[in-house]
This record gives C-alpha cells, structure tokens and sequence, in this order.
C-alpha cells in the first residue's frame, strides 16, 4: 500500500461535505492532536472522522473501500504501541463522539455500550445498580471499551475475574465496504456460530470496526481489603503469591512492584507516597481481596496471620476510600517512571508464574550489565510483568537490545511478548520469533477474509 502524503485532497474535503465540517477534520492543528498515542512515536494522518452515529460509521468504510484510503480506529489513544496511529499517513476514526451507555439489560447483568464510553465512566454508572465491570486497566479512567477490546486489555483484577475477553458478550462491527456484522447474540450460552466475538477482542482494528458492544457485568462485590506487604528480598512477593494459591485462597488483585520502580517512586516530585518506603524495601506486594463481608473477614485472619508468621511488615485499607488511596500508588507508577530516563521502551509480557523469578533474575543482570534502568511491574497473579526500559536516547541501540534478549528469555520460559496491550507497530518485528508459519499464515487468511484490501489499521499487529 502507497504512503498517503499529509495534505488536502480533493477527496477528504468530499467526504467533509458528506459528514459535516465538524466531524471531518483537515487543518494541521488539528490532525497533530491525532498524530500521537502513548508510545514514542508521531505518525500524522491525511483526515480525523469524528462520529457521533454508527450509520456516519458504516459510511465512512463505505467510502474508505471505494477510494483504496486506510483507516485505524482510535479511542482516548492510550495504546502503548502505535496500534492508534495512521502509519501510512490514512484516516483516523476517533470514537470520543461515540460514548453512549445505551442500554442495562439489569436482570441478565448485561450491559450495551458505544465503544468511546470511558472504562472508568462505565464502572461508576453500574454501581448506582450494585453491579461492576471487572476489568481494570491502569488507564481505566481514560481508556474506552473500544480500545480495551482491541488490545484485550486486563489489569489487576484479572487473576481472579479474568480480562476483558471474558466480558464481550457480542459485537456489532463494520467491515470495509459498509457491512455490518453481528458477531452472535448477547446471551450467556452459544454454540451455532464459530466464536466470532473472541476473533475481534484483541485484534487491534486490524479486522473491523465496533459501533456496539454487549458486556457481561457481575454483582459489586460486598466487602473489600487490600493488603500491602513490604519486602527486603525483591523476588519475596513473587514467591508469597505462590503460597497463597496453593493455600486455596484466591485474591481479588495481587500487584508486584519493584526495586527499580521504587527508586523511581521515591525520586517523583510533586507525588507524596502515602507509604513508608525504608531504605531496605526493595519491592511490594498489594494483595487484594473481596466478597461477602463473612468471607471477607475470615481471609483477614488468614492473610494476617500468614504475615505475621513470615515476619513480614504490612498495612491494610478496609475503607474503598482508604483503598482507592493505595491504589493510586500503583497507577502513578507509569508516569513516574520517566525521571529514570528520558526515553522509554515498555512491554507487557507474560510468562507462566512458575518461572516469574526466573525472569526477573534475569532482567536484574540485564540490568546491571547494561547500565539501562528496568522497572520490572505488574500482575503477579497471572505471570504478566510490565518491563520498561529507562534511558537517555543515545542508549536506544542498547536498550534495543536488552529489550530482545528479554523477549528471547520470556519465549524460552514458554510465555508470550504481550498480554493486555496488543502488538501494535512496535512489536511486529517480534511476533515471528513467537508464532510458527502456519500460525501466522492462518492469522494472515483471516485478515484477507475481513479486509481484503489490508485497508483496516495497516502496519500493526501482523508480521511482514
């Protein structure tokens, strides 16, 4: 496919005057606001579509097939690997307009969205129901549902309720051309259909566009508390979590962070840590249960027991005040990370959790040998460590390469190099080094079926 150069063609204003001046935005200004994401890189698009209804959705794939132009969905733009970003200089298709609630089936626990609505937005609605919408990324306050789908987002509550592919009841989706496809029907149980629903969650806009989403939700759960544990032997929590599962006892969240983010914590002007971080910390661990508040209080006793046994320093936060407060330690961590380096590589990879020792004993002699800081977070529970590389730009050959051997080492543990936040364009060059020949040639002939023309978000995801 030709790179579309940057400038006004005749078509774009055709297609301004088919959806609005307001809707189809041509000036630079505003297509620079378009041309970044969470990643490093800029890449500026020919035009911003901006809609509010899905029939101006099914026109615009109309008129993208008929004029050969590439698209890529964007939400809020908070992918972390250009997965929001018109590489080949196309259209973006921006769902900020798209944010409506539009229906609580309350009795089924489903609920049916746009896909702009913020995950964040969508949790403090159902719990005017008693009802909640489990997954939670970091970025949930400005994250869409659309975008967590694209990439499969999770977050810390994934071990015990699972991500978002757990959620996705059904889709609407517009393929090039205008077709709209029902991926199935919004119900608990199905087995008509090959499960067309789970092809799109994680597919990263490569295969079609959402205009309507069925979520399932579950009940708000009765009690919470969460548990944070300080540790002077960094891999000690990684080892505690293991304990815990082979205990019977299944936490809600359990979040991991480490040596390398603490020093970056510490070093964060203008954030007060509401901890008491001594000099020996070398890593925490947030353990975070719920339920019946009987079932609550019983798992008080265990955990604090366990603690106290271990000889282990902690503090706990019953109140969902006092809890959100902990919480926020955790969230701030990306952004603090940047007085470790003025650039940054991130990857969120997986491994089993049996080997998640392995893998930080190896990122810390990485580490070392390299002089790159590696801040080394993330979901102990379900083996998903959240690496970013912290340098000054002159390293970025270096840190190029500690990234792969990293990459490499998780491979030969047996996981995988992304877990909630898709492959976008900055991991495509790794996704042969992950999947066999026919695996990409299956997932090959599956984006011909739905985009035969590749117009849908090219240059991400799939290998070359």
């Amino acid at each position: 496919m030709k790179f579309l150069r940057r400038k006004k063609f005749k078509i774009f204003e055709k297609l301004r005057e088919l959806l609005g001046k307001e809707k189809v935005f041509l000036s630079e200004e505003e297509l620079l606001s378009y041309s970044y994401d969470a990643s490093s890189l800029i890449r500026i698009p020919s035009a911003v579509i901006l809609p509010d209804k899905k029939e101006e959705v099914i026109e615009v794939l109309r008129w993208i097939k008929e004029h050969q132009i590439p698209l890529t969905p964007r939400g809020s733009g908070t992918s972390t690997t250009g997965s929001a970003l018109a590489h080949t200089g196309g259209v973006i298709l921006c769902f900020s307009r798209m944010n409506r609630i539009l229906e609580l089936y309350e009795e089924e626990r489903i609920v049916r969205v746009e896909p702009g609505v913020l995950n964040g937005e969508l949790k403090a609605y159902l719990k005017r129901f008693e009802l909640f919408y489990p997954p939670d990324p970091a970025s949930m306050n400005f994250s869409t549902i659309g975008g967590n789908i694209a990439t499969g987002a999770g977050g810390p509550r994934g071990l015990k309720y699972g991500t978002t592919k757990d959620y996705v009841l059904a889709l609407e989706v517009v393929l090039p051309g205008g077709k709209v496809l029902k991926t199935g029907p919004p119900t608990l149980k199905k087995a008509t259909s090959y499960n067309l629903t789970s092809l799109f969650v994680g597919s990263e806009g490569t295969l079609g566009v959402f205009t309507e989403i069925f979520l399932k939700v579950l009940p708000y759960p009765e009690k919470r508390i969460l548990f944070l544990s300080f540790h002077t032997l960094e891999e000690e929590p990684l080892e505690i979590i293991s304990q815990i599962l082979k205990a019977g006892l299944t936490p809600a969240s359990s979040e991991f962070i480490d040596q390398t983010s603490i020093k970056a914590l510490k070093q964060t002007s203008g954030f007060k840590i509401p901890l008491d971080l001594e000099p020996g910390v070398r890593s925490l661990l947030f353990l975070e249960f719920d339920g019946s508040a009987s079932e609550v209080r019983e798992l008080i006793t265990k955990i604090e027991k366990f603690y106290s046994q271990n000889s282990i320093r902690f503090i706990k936060a019953e109140k969902e005040k006092d809890i959100e407060v902990l919480w926020e330690v955790r969230r701030a961590l990306s952004p603090a990370l940047k007085v470790l380096g003025t650039s940054k590589i991130a990857d969120d990879v997986v491994v089993p959790r049996r080997f998640m020792k392995v893998l930080l004993s190896e990122i810390r002699k990485l580490e070392s040998e390299s002089g790159i800081f590696i801040s080394c977070f993330g979901h102990a529970g379900d083996g998903n460590f959240h690496v970013n590389l912290l340098f000054e730009e002159e390293k970025r050959g270096k840190a190029l390469e500690v990234r792969e051997n990293i990459i490499k080492k998780v491979l030969e543990l047996s996981g995988t190099i992304s877990g909630e936040h898709g492959i976008g364009y900055t991991k495509r060059s790794y996704v042969n080094l992950e999947l066999s020949p026919l695996e990409i040639e299956i997932i090959k002939k599956l984006k011909k079926i739905f985009d035969p023309d590749g117009l849908l978000n090219p240059l991400v995801k799939l290998p070359d």
